[in-house]
């Protein structure tokens, strides 16, 4: 018979914790006290716990479904990623258990570590956790990181270099000089990517650029960043994503500006609705379903045969710009 593997909160009773008290012991032991550390450590080597998990032949039994992590369902692009992930995991012969941490870091903790006992690997599809963290993660199970690069795993990310650039070299193209970037959450790994590479493509077209936020990832955010930049308004604005982007053209068309007259405005990800409001909203297209198959197809993979994949796989995805309404010749004189 199978032995029962030991879990986080055989420890946290053991050691009369909660079970959170246990996860920061081993992967922040700084934030707790010495004593606590020290009691919970005694309790896991009693227990013969171990924060590796043990390979899937050693388990002697496999779940057959896959965590998969989005920090917020309701974005019409982590809908498209998961669609993605379902074909995949379809055809390995894997579920899928759906984590939605709504953009709160301390649920998407609680979520991970009660999922670690029930599914056989982890997808992030836009984890807001450290990189040690993430890092302790994947010794107690196999994950691949989405829209961000941690040192150690495996990760699948657009070429958000290469799509920035094709951003404003277009925006340069159509007399646009001065850019602002909308800035989405602070702690988005996908967001300095973009910042860093839209400073990179305005030297190479002669373009003034600046950053603005962070604003949350939303229609909402889109309309706050306008209300905060409507009376020094840019020739331009490149958005962190298509749902910023609408509520800041929203509110740029309800204040009387012309778009993309006055002004231009872009988005990134390509989510359905872009193409069909007015002539189109401009957008930098990222391979959503091809990128949520990548990621699936690779952590079955390391979940199966873990000994053939010690290093970890970074792939990039090449992404390419829409122009459609909302960019175009700006007027003379404006």
């Amino acid at each position: 018979m199978t032995q029962k593997r030991v879990t986080i909160y055989d420890v946290a009773k053991a050691a009369g914790v909660a079970p959170s008290t246990v996860s920061r012991a081993f992967s922040r032991p700084g934030r707790v006290s010495a004593a606590t550390h020290a009691t919970v450590m005694d309790a896991a080597k009693a227990l013969d716990y171990r924060t590796t998990a043990p390979a899937a032949q050693e388990r002697g039994e496999r779940h057959h479904r896959l965590g998969i992590e989005v920090p917020d369902l309701t974005n019409p692009y982590f809908a498209e990623l998961v669609s993605g992930m379902q074909e995949a995991a379809h055809e390995q012969g894997f579920l899928l258990l759906l984590l939605d941490t709504v953009e709160d870091e301390a649920r998407e903790r609680s979520s991970l570590e009660s999922a670690i006992n029930v599914v056989d690997g982890i997808v992030l599809a836009g984890t807001r956790l450290s990189d040690a963290t993430l890092n302790h993660l994947t010794k107690r199970i196999p994950v691949v990181v989405l829209n961000r690069r941690v040192a150690g795993l495996d990760s699948v990310t657009p070429d958000f270099e290469n799509g920035m650039g094709q951003a404003l070299e277009h925006l340069a193209g159509n007399g646009i000089r001065t850019v602002t970037y909308v800035a989405g959450p602070v702690n988005s790994w996908s967001d300095g990517e973009r910042w860093r590479a839209a400073r990179v493509a305005a030297r190479q077209h002669g373009l003034q650029v600046q950053r603005h936020g962070p604003f949350a990832p939303t229609t909402a955010g889109g309309e706050e960043a306008f209300e905060e930049l409507r009376d020094s308004l840019p020739h331009a604005v490149v958005c962190y994503n298509d749902l910023v982007a609408f509520g800041f053209l929203i509110s740029a068309l309800r204040a009387g500006i012309r778009v993309p007259g006055e002004l231009s405005v872009m988005g990134h990800d390509d989510i359905q609705l872009s193409r069909l409001v007015g002539g189109g909203l401009t957008t930098v297209v990222s391979p959503k379903r091809a990128q949520g198959r990548a990621a699936v197809e690779r952590l079955v993979r390391r979940i199966e045969n873990p000994s053939a994949h010690r290093s970890p796989v970074e792939g990039t995805l090449p992404v390419r710009l829409v122009p459609r309404g909302t960019t175009g010749l700006r007027d003379p004189g404006s």
